[in-house]
């Protein structure tokens, strides 16, 4: 009978160990993917306005997610929105995520249906005088990381662009944003 306690008793704290362990895992696993990947919004729920200006902007497109977006100060910082913001409640500014001749972007634009921003990703290299401003800063030791982007108001042919690069030293990571001119505009750190 003794035995037969123990072999329960030991059964028990194995399965109690392996759920927890499998919960904890499972947990830990969305929780992180939950950062990585911001809830979409369903096309009927983004204004009617937002959806027919960006059709007629961006007829020939691929992949697309809409996503919803706090306040921001967009009449200051009209180029820096944080992904990580994104919100399916109450959004006051609508992002959709899109693809154009196989490059990403991200357009921003109010509940009126005026474009804020488009954040082009950059598979070329950063313009010269952005190279050369981050070489000669106190960033020149750091590494380039991979998210560059092109950021223009309006147009790709707009001569206010701000380019946003990302740089990384150990697991510091900060965003700068600079004019073509190579103009440091904004530092943001990440992490």
């Amino acid at each position: 009978m003794k035995k037969l306690n123990i072999k329960v008793i030991a059964a028990c704290l194995s399965l109690v160990f392996f759920a927890m362990t499998s919960f904890g895992q499972a947990t830990s696993k969305t929780t992180k993917e939950a950062v990585k990947k911001p809830v979409t919004l369903e096309k009927n729920k983004v204004p009617k306005e937002v959806t027919e200006t960006f059709y007629k902007e961006y007829p020939v497109r691929t992949y697309e997610n809409w996503y919803g977006y706090p306040t921001f100060d967009y009449q200051t910082y009209w180029y820096d929105y944080d992904p990580y913001l994104y919100s399916n409640e109450y959004p006051e500014y609508y992002i959709v995520g899109f693809n154009k001749d196989n490059i990403p972007y991200n357009a921003v634009y109010s509940k009126k249906g005026e474009k804020i921003a488009v954040h082009k990703s950059l598979t070329s290299d950063i313009p010269k005088a952005v190279s050369s401003a981050i070489s000669t800063s106190e960033y020149k030791a750091w590494k380039i990381g991979k998210e560059k982007e092109e950021i223009f108001k309006d147009k790709e042919s707009d001569q206010i662009k701000v380019y946003k690069v990302a740089v990384e030293k150990g697991k510091e990571k900060h965003y700068l944003f600079f004019q073509t001119d190579g103009k440091l505009l904004k530092d943001t750190k990440v992490s």
